[in-house]
C-alpha cells in the first residue's frame, strides 16, 4: 500500500495498542511498516524479527517490538514491563537486551545452549543443491524436485512433535522429534519448522494477510538456509505501490526473487481462495524473462519458478516461453491449503527445495549484467530505475529541483525530436508504454517518468581494447550529432551515460535529463556539472563543442592502454575548437569502427 498520514496514524494506534511507543517511530519507520503490509494489530502481533529486518526496519525498534509481543504474551501489560503498576520507559539499550534475554532463554529451555546449534550442519546434510541445469528440464523434472522428501527429516521440538504425529501420523518421517539425536542441537532449524508446522496460522480477508502467510513458509525458509550455508546470495523483494505511477506496480510481480541478477523465482498474491486463477493468470502477464532478451544473447532462458497464492492455498508454478512470445503457467506442485498441517509440510518442502534448486543453477548458471524487475534507486533516493520486459523506467522525485538544470518543456521537445526517423537509431528513445509516449510530469507529487529503449548494459568505464573504445566513441559521436544537429546540448558526456548492446555489438548514448540547449549560459548555480573541467565552458555557456571536449576528457583519457596516433589525434582536435560530431565521425580513427 502508499503510506498516507491517515494509514500511518492508524498504525501508531495499531502500535500503542501493541504497547510499544509509538512516538519512537518516525513517518519513514512507520511507512516502512506499512509498504510491508504491517497495518493492524493483529498484523504486529504476527511481525517476525527476520521480516522487518529485512524490510530495513531499524534494529533497535525491530527489538522494541519484539519485546513488546513476549511482554503481551507473558500477560505484562502496554504500561507495565516488569508487572503491575510499573511505568514502562522505553530505552533502546535495555530493550534490546530484554530482547536477547527472553530469546536465549527460550532456546536454552527448549535445546541448550545455542552455542551448540548444529542448524548449518543439519541443514548441509538436508539441501545439497540439485543439478545446475535442472531449471532448464521443464515442468515434470521441476514437479519432482519440488516434491523431493528433505532426509534426514526436518526437526521439530519434542513437546511439539509428539502432539502433532498424534494429530497427523503421516507426518512422522518428513518431521523427525528433536528427542532423535541427530536432529537435537538444530535450534534454528527446528524453531523454523516448529513455527511454520505449528505457531503459525494463515491469516486470511486481505492481499496483506495472505502476503504475511508466504513471507512465513517461502521467504523466511530461503532466509534462515542462507543465514546457515555458503551458497547463492538470493535478493528477495516484494512489489510496492509507487507514487511515480502505476507501470512499475502493474508490471512487476508481488514478490520477486534473483540470483547472479537473474530473476528466478516470482509469486502473485490474492485475498481469497476463489481469486487462485486471477493470480495464475498474473503470472503469465507480469514480468516472465529471467533477463532481458538481448543482454545475454545466444543463451537460452531457463524456467522461472512461481507461485500464486490467494488467501490461505498456495500453488507452484513452472514459467516458460511458447510459441511466438506467448507465455505459459504449468503446475509444478497441487493446490496446498495451508490451514492444514500436511498442506504446510509440502510447502515448506517445496520451499527448501527451492534453494536447492536456486544453489544448483548459480554454480554454473549465466549472470545477468542488469537484473530484470529490480527498482534501484540514486544515493539520494530521488531516482528510480527499472528494467522491465522492453524498457527502461526511469523516474525522477522533486523534479522542481532538477528543473534547475533542465526544464520538463525543454525534455518533452527534445525526445520528440530524438524519436524522428533520421535520429532514432543514434540515441536512446522515449518509448510509448500503456499508451503515454515521451516523457511525463505528474503534477501531484512532482514525479518526471519516462520509458526507455532499447535496453542495453551500462558501462562503468571503457572497453579493453582500442577496437572496441572506436565503436563506442563512434556510437556516442552519432548520439551528439543527432542532439547538436537540433540546437542541443547533451552536458554529461561520461560513461555511465552510454550503454553497450551486445546482440547489435554497439554502444549509444542515454541521459538525456541533464540536456540543454546549444549555448546556454552555464556560469552560474547550480552549475557545474560534477564532471566538468576548467576547459569545459566558452565564456562560461556550454556549446557542442563543450561535448566534445567531454568525450575527450571522459572516454578518451585514463585508458589502460596507449592509443594508436590517430586516436591521439582525434582526441586533441576534440578538446580545440571548431570541430563538430559531424566532422569527427568522418575521423580515420573511427573508419574501421563505422565498418564493423
Amino acid at each position: 500500500m502508499q503510506p498516507t498520514e491517515q494509514s500511518r496514524q492508524q498504525l501508531r494506534c495499531a502500535l500503542r495498542d501493541l504497547g510499544a511507543r509509538a512516538e519512537k517511530f518516525n513517518e519513514e519507520d512507520l511507512n516502512i511498516l506499512l509498504r510491508e503490509r504491517y497495518q493492524t494489530l493483529e498484523d504486529l502481533r504476527e511481525a517476525r524479527a527476520d521480516s522487518l529486518r529485512a524490510a530495513r526496519l531499524p534494529l533497535a525498534l525491530v527489538d522494541h517490538i519484539v519485546a513488546v509481543q513476549r511482554a503481551s504474551a507473558t500477560g505484562l501489560g502496554a504500561g507495565s514491563a516488569a508487572g503491575a503498576g510499573s511505568a514502562w520507559v522505553w530505552d533502546e539499550a535495555s530493550d534490546a537486551e530484554r530482547h536477547r534475554r527472553v530469546v536465549r532463554d527460550e532456546l536454552q529451555q527448549w535445546f541448550g545452549s545455542a552455542a551448540d546449534d548444529m542448524t548449518a550442519t543439519r541443514l548441509r546434510a538436508c539441501l545439497p543443491p540439485f543439478a545446475a541445469d535442472t531449471l532448464w528440464r521443464g515442468p515434470q523434472a521441476l514437479r519432482e524436485r519440488l516434491a523431493e522428501r528433505i532426509t534426514p527429516g526436518l526437526p521439530l521440538p519434542a513437546s511439539v512433535a509428539r502432539w502433532l504425529f498424534q494429530q497427523n501420523a503421516e507426518l512422522r518421517g518428513p518431521l523427525v522429534s528433536t528427542d532423535d539425536s541427530e536432529a537435537a542441537s538444530a535450534d534454528a532449524l527446528a524453531a523454523h519448522v516448529r513455527h511454520v508446522m505449528v505457531d503459525f496460522k494463515p491469516l486470511v480477508g486481505s492481499e496483506m494477510y495472505t502476503g504475511h502467510t508466504t513471507r512465513a513458509v517461502l521467504e523466511d525458509t530461503l532466509r534462515l538456509v542462507m543465514r546457515y550455508l555458503p551458497g547463492p546470495p538470493i535478493l528477495m523483494d516484494r512489489n510496492r505501490v509507487d507514487t511515480s505511477g502505476a507501470t512499475t506496480g502493474s508490471l512487476r510481480p508481488d514478490f520477486l526473487a534473483w540470483v547472479n541478477g537473474v530473476l528466478l523465482l516470482k509469486g502473485e498474491e490474492k485475498a481469497a481462495a476463489s481469486e487462485l486463477q486471477h493470480a495464475v493468470q498474473e503470472l503469465t502477464t507480469k514480468v516472465s524473462d529471467a533477463w532481458a532478451a538481448g543482454l545475454l544473447p545466444h543463451t537460452p532462458l531457463p524456467s522461472m519458478l512461481a507461485y500464486a497464492a490467494a488467501g490461505a492455498v498456495l500453488q507452484f508454478f513452472c514459467i516458460e516461453h511458447v510459441g511466438s512470445g506467448g507465455v505459459q503457467a504449468t503446475p509444478i506442485s497441487g493446490i496446498m491449503d495451508l490451514a492444514t498441517a500436511p498442506a504446510r509440510l509440502q510447502a515448506l518442502t517445496a520451499s527448501f527445495n527451492i534453494w536447492r534448486l536456486l544453489a544448483g543453477y548459480a554454480s554454473q548458471g549465466p549472470t545477468a549484467p542488469i537484473a530484470m524487475g529490480q527498482v534501484v534507486s540514486s544515493p539520494d533516493g530521488l531516482r528510480t530505475y527499472c528494467l522491465l520486459p522492453g524498457f527502461f523506467r526511469k523516474s525522477i522525485r522533486q523534479f522542481s529541483l532538477h528543473a534547475r538544470y533542465t526544464s520538463f518543456k525543454l525534455l518533452q521537445e527534445l525526445y520528440g525530436k530524438m524519436s524522428e526517423q533520421k535520429h532514432r537509431l543514434s540515441i536512446i528513445q522515449a518509448c510509448d508504454v500503456n499508451g503515454v509516449a515521451g516523457p511525463r510530469l505528474q503534477q501531484h507529487d512532482d514525479t518526471y517518468v519516462v520509458h526507455l529503449a532499447p535496453v542495453g548494459q551500462p558501462c562503468m568505464g571503457p572497453p579493453a581494447t582500442e577496437s572496441d573504445l572506436a565503436c563506442a566513441v563512434l556510437g556516442v559521436l552519432r548520439g551528439l550529432a543527432a542532439l547538436h544537429s537540433e540546437g542541443y546540448v547533451h552536458r554529461d558526456v561520461r560513461w555511465p551515460n552510454v550503454i553497450f548492446l551486445p546482440a547489435e555489438r554497439r554502444w549509444l548514448l542515454i541521459d538525456l535529463e541533464h540536456a540543454g540547449q546549444e549555448g546556454c549560459d552555464c556560469s552560474k548555480e547550480p552549475f557545474p556539472l560534477p564532471f566538468w573541467s576548467e576547459r569545459t565552458l566558452d565564456d562560461g555557456k556550454y556549446t557542442a563543442q563543450s561535448d566534445m571536449r567531454m568525450v575527450a576528457e571522459q572516454l578518451m583519457s585514463h585508458l589502460s592502454f596507449p592509443l594508436e596516433d590517430s586516436g591521439q589525434e582525434l582526441r586533441q582536435r576534440l578538446l580545440g575548437k571548431r570541430f563538430s560530431a559531424a566532422q569527427a565521425l568522418r575521423h580515420r580513427w573511427l573508419a574501421r569502427a563505422s565498418g564493423r
